[in-house]
């Protein structure tokens, strides 16, 4: 009875489409009023450029599977002919798919998941839709965001099997394939997709699927067309791929309790296991679950600690915590239940609450710390396209934001097959750490993936010769300083061609934390000095080359501290008479 009175709202489909509409929309414009995130800027160019005939892997490099590029490329090809910005239509376009994967959820649900319960089917969906929607925010149309979408209607096929209910054949083998795509994006997340057909096992359905065979149907494709039209991949991958996994690189143990979301992750567990015998739907909660740690565990196998990589987990908590919070009954047998209950509900608001109120933020054009670096961006970028005399603009730092979405809002070419110089501090990672002046390996020396770095980079500026330089200004030369320590000049100047190179440039001014330096016209005499090797004076302000911390400093860790409680306390007004009738059985 109190379930249904707390679902009464959703016997209605009207409202309930509603509010699903409002979490698109107010998602939608939050994106649109955001500055494009690196990765998103990087895959359009990257698109852009094999679509102009650059070669995936030899002229543009990229460590991921080719799958992401290849979905870009009509996302660039309608931006070039309705003359529309390319982020504009890559996001209307990966929220427009999100939504279709989330209404084929809403089939699954309606029709095999809980057709009996359908204000409680209604309100899964709703945690569903916000978990994909507002809760993914900054990470929307990540790769790791479409996973999920993507995944969702497996799981819940899944659900479904086990209460009885079997999609028919085509349909269960189209959600097959778009699981596959979900591991094709991103292969760490096939651990997500072997938990499902394992848990599926467990409770004593052996035979093989439509959905397995779905997945199996498209891997096997997809694997063969990558080997027949990007062999060069696999090279890419077998070379720099073990390089890669240090980069960044954070301890397995830091990751296990402060990787992003991690809190939201081991709270939804535990509610989830105390909770599990007033659960009305134990199978699902014990399958979500199953999924929370398998994405969880699969964000940690990239050792990187990226909000994003943990994006399906968390999501996933946050709908756990919801269905516990509405399965949590009036008055509990005991006090940890009880606890645990209130807890799940008023995290849950709490999230909504403060994730909505972000969103909105956005809306109205952001904090100022946002407005402050958005504004930064839009001077660089205009002032790299006034001067960057329509010729390519190298961008030498270990970051990929220092270069995207830069070059995208300048309208301008990266004078490099590298989105960013990676490889360097990944090939110094234990030096970068170490004491002493960081000494940069002989050419002789070099192990092949910095080689291959070497030879590239000179290659490539050579080739190109860039209007601009943008050089990321080096720190002091000290431990503390980490991946800041690296003075890219000095470093590239050894080559004695680059070094003739950077000697046709002067520094034309100081942008934030780089100096930018312009190509000097032919019989032109210097008035600004050259690229400077000379070392860094300045500390930064972090002590690792890669910290996982929880930061309670963090404002919208704040935030939600304060609005947790706020929400705490009225709960406890509004259930004041299920509290009195607690209390005389605590105080016996």
């Amino acid at each position: 009875m109190a379930e249904r009175r707390r679902l009464a709202f959703l016997e209605e489909r009207p409202l309930f489409w509603a509010v699903a509409f409002a979490l698109v929309t107010v998602t939608l414009c939050a994106q649109l009023a955001r500055t494009a995130p690196p990765d998103m800027a990087f895959l359009l160019y990257a698109a852009g450029r094999v679509l102009d005939g650059a070669k995936l892997y030899r002229d543009v490099v990229e460590i991921n599977p080719p799958l992401i590029v290849w979905l870009n490329v009509p996302i660039v090809l309608l931006a070039r002919a309705t003359h529309l910005s390319e982020f504009l239509v890559y996001r209307v376009a990966s929220t427009a798919a999100v939504w279709a994967l989330f209404l084929l959820c809403y089939r699954i649900m309606r029709w095999y998941v809980f057709p009996d319960q359908p204000a409680y089917g209604r309100y899964c969906l709703l945690l569903l839709c916000f978990a994909l929607f507002p809760l993914a925010a900054e990470d929307l149309g990540q790769r790791e965001h479409l996973v999920l979408a993507l995944l969702a209607p497996y799981i819940l096929a899944v659900t479904a099997r086990l209460r009885g209910r079997e999609p028919a054949g085509r349909e269960g083998l189209g959600i097959g394939v778009l699981a596959g795509i979900a591991i094709a994006l991103k292969p760490h997340f096939a651990l997500a997709w072997l938990a499902l057909e394992v848990f599926r096992w467990t409770r004593g359905s052996l035979r093989l699927t439509p959905e397995f065979g779905g997945v199996l149907l498209f891997l096997v494709g997809y694997a063969t067309t990558v080997i027949l039209v990007t062999p060069e991949f696999l090279a890419m991958a077998g070379a720099l791929g073990p390089l890669y996994l240090r980069y960044l690189q954070a301890p397995f143990y830091s990751l296990f309790v402060l990787a992003p979301g991690a809190l939201l992750v081991v709270v939804a567990l535990l509610a989830a296991a105390v909770m599990r015998p007033s659960s009305r739907n134990p199978l699902l909660w014990a399958l979500l679950a199953t999924e929370v740690v398998a994405c969880f565990l699969a964000g940690v196998a990239q050792q990187k600690g990226l909000r994003y990589h943990f994006y399906p987990a968390f999501a996933l908590a946050f709908v756990l915590l919801g269905l516990v919070a509405i399965d949590a009954p009036g008055i509990a047998p005991s006090l940890s239940r009880r606890l645990y209950g209130r807890v799940a509900g008023v995290l849950t608001a709490t999230i909504v609450l403060v994730v909505l109120g972000a969103a909105i933020v956005d809306v109205a054009g952001g904090s100022p710390a946002d407005r402050r670096a958005r504004a930064q961006l839009e001077d660089l970028a205009g002032f790299v396209r006034a001067h960057a005399a329509k010729r390519p603009v190298a961008v030498l730092s270990y970051h990929i934001a220092a270069a995207f979405p830069l070059v995208n809002y300048a309208g301008v070419s990266l004078a490099s097959r590298f989105p960013h110089l990676w490889l360097l501090p990944a090939s110094y990672w234990d030096a970068l750490e170490a004491d002493g002046p960081l000494v940069y390996h002989p050419v002789a020396e070099m192990r092949p993936p910095e080689r291959y770095l070497w030879d590239a980079v000179h290659e490539d500026l050579l080739q190109a010769q860039p209007g601009l330089i943008l050089v990321l200004r080096p720190a002091r030369d000290v431990a503390r300083n980490g991946l800041r320590r690296l003075n890219y000049i000095r470093y590239f100047e050894r080559d004695p061609a680059l070094a003739t190179l950077f000697s046709r440039y002067q520094l034309l001014a100081t942008k934030g934390e780089y100096d930018v330096y312009a190509r000097l016209p032919d019989g032109a005499a210097r008035t600004a000095p050259p690229p400077s090797s000379a070392p860094g004076r300045l500390d930064v302000l972090h002590t690792q080359l890669s910290e996982v911390r929880l930061d309670i400093v963090d404002h919208e860790f704040v935030a939600g501290v304060l609005v947790f409680w706020l929400v705490w306390i009225i709960s406890l007004v509004v259930n004041r008479r299920e509290l009195s009738a607690y209390l005389p059985a605590t105080a016996k």
